[in-house]
């Protein structure tokens, strides 16, 4: 019993060391453009039956034109409440047909251009037919989700699939070159009025129609803060209905509010697809990397450097209110950096800069970046360290590694991060 118990630790201890070995073997990405963060529901149902869509015209043949109750002086109706239309069996409809509910809006035009995208339309809610006559039909609402008037038209409901996928994560502060983009020309604050913001969950239209977004088509969301400085990226859209001059987008994440003008890219489609190590590693698609992932030349098991693998090493230089210098001596930390990547073959520094909430957007840009170039001076004149291997980014006040709740947490997002990967 003992020889077995003995033999079993055995196996598994090999089977360990052949899985490291063969692991050591493989370089791991030191860059992603982005990646992918596991499934979740983007486009939900309410996404796709309770947003707007801007259009030259929708057929309105079918109206309210009553309701089928004795409540007096009702103007507005949801759920379960019982309405009339002016259409019935003889247009084709039948018991248990399902139609959306919509209400027509205002023209929208482009705020640049001032050309006409096309008529606003909101989506109200469902109805079935529960009753039909030759020329009329009585229909119950569900699933509302803003009141119902008299006058209000219907179309048939065609279902739409929602949308449960991975969303992306991206991982850098530029923006990738030769992509497609547009404006966000317009987004509902209620029933038509355009509104001055948008955050999170909320909808925007982009002047990008069919043929060159669809249904699930991510957007880079970005602004040009000021013309000597580089895009500023602000969150990540998802379009959830396309027409032929603009596209309805949900915003997924928004680091400051969205505004009108703002430019919305599309982010490409073709990603490189990242195999799953020996240890059942994820896959992950990219699109930008420094070195893909891939086996060590010239190297087998059994050859000396098996072990060699990605290292890393990081470092944290905090700065005063409104510094550009350091606020410590941080000589030791940069002498380590000096030392870790002479013993590297290749290496690659980044220097990723941050300010607290205090003070207007564009200053805090400006001053992350001066900080950034603080750091990358002191390795390149102090420590001899070769520009060509240090990479710089700069987020201002966008990216807070802190909440900014209290001076103590403010004080924390005063800094640039140092990374060092090497091999």
């Amino acid at each position: 019993m003992k020889k077995l118990f003995f033999l079993i630790i055995f196996v598994f201890f090999a089977a360990a060391l052949i899985s490291n070995a063969q692991e050591s073997k493989r370089i791991l990405n030191m860059q992603k453009a982005y990646v992918f963060l596991p499934e979740s529901l983007l486009i939900s149902e309410t996404d796709l039956n309770c947003s707007y869509f801007i259009k030259d015209a929708v057929p309105q043949d079918i109206r309210i034109v009553g309701k089928n109750s004795l409540t007096p002086q009702r103007r507005e109706f949801s759920d379960l409440d019982e309405l009339v239309i002016n259409k019935g069996s003889q247009a084709g409809l039948k018991e248990g047909d399902l139609l959306m509910i919509i209400s027509q809006g205002r023209v929208i035009r482009h705020p640049r251009n001032h050309d006409r995208l096309g008529l606003y339309f909101l989506k109200k809610s469902l109805a079935e037919i529960t009753c039909i006559y030759d020329k009329q039909a009585v229909i119950q609402l569900q699933k509302g989700c803003y009141p119902v008037n008299i006058g209000d038209f219907a179309i048939l409901y065609k279902p739409e699939q929602t949308l449960f996928i991975q969303k992306i994560d991206y991982r850098l502060c530029r923006i990738p070159s030769n992509a497609v983009s547009g404006h966000v020309v317009f987004f509902d604050l209620s029933m038509g009025q355009c509104g001055e913001i948008a955050g999170d969950s909320q909808y925007v239209t982009v002047d990008l129609g069919e043929g060159v977004v669809g249904k699930g088509t991510f957007l880079l969301i970005y602004r040009q803060v000021a013309s000597d400085l580089p895009p500023l990226i602000i969150g990540l859209g998802i379009v959830i209905h396309s027409e032929n001059t603009n596209s309805t987008v949900k915003i997924l994440d928004a680091s400051s509010d969205v505004k009108v003008n703002d430019r919305m890219l599309v982010l490409p489609k073709e990603l490189k697809m990242v195999s799953a190590g020996p240890g059942g590693r994820e896959n992950i698609p990219i699109v930008e990397t420094l070195q893909t992932e891939s086996e060590e030349p010239g190297q087998t098991e059994s050859e000396p450097g098996a072990e060699a693998m990605i290292a890393s090493l990081k470092v944290d230089v905090l700065f005063d209110f409104d510094s550009r210098q350091p606020s410590s001596d941080h000589g030791a930390d940069f002498t380590a950096i000096k030392d870790f990547v002479a013993a590297k073959n290749e290496y690659l520094i980044t220097l990723r800069g941050y300010t607290c909430s205090i003070g207007r957007e564009e200053y805090n840009l400006r001053l992350s970046s001066k900080r950034v170039e603080t750091i990358k001076n002191i390795l390149l004149s102090q420590y001899g360290i070769d520009a060509a291997h240090i990479e710089t980014f700069f987020y201002g006040e966008t990216e807070p590694q802190f909440d900014n709740s209290s001076e103590a947490e403010r004080r924390k997002n005063r800094l640039v991060k140092i990374e060092v990967n090497g091999k």
